[in-house]
């Protein structure tokens, strides 16, 4: 089976994709009913939030670059 993504969870959970990022994130503002519900949809999927994903939808993608000068013998 493909790695469960946010979609599949908030399906399972019967919320919205904002409810289960909020979830997530640990929004203050979640009821503690729903928030045990999209806990159990994570577990029951196994979902684990995709890195590169998060990375575009904030200010760091934790990627690290590295330049290199190929004319230096040394």
């Amino acid at each position: 089976m493909a790695n469960a993504t946010i979609i599949d969870v908030a399906a399972q959970a019967g919320v919205s994709i904002k409810t289960v990022s909020r979830v997530i994130n640990n929004v203050t503002t979640v009821k503690p009913a729903i928030r045990a519900r999209v806990a159990r949809a994570i577990e029951k999927l196994d979902y684990h939030p995709n890195p590169s994903a998060r990375g575009l939808g904030g200010n760091r993608s934790y990627l690290l670059g590295l330049l290199y000068d190929l004319s230096c013998e040394y």
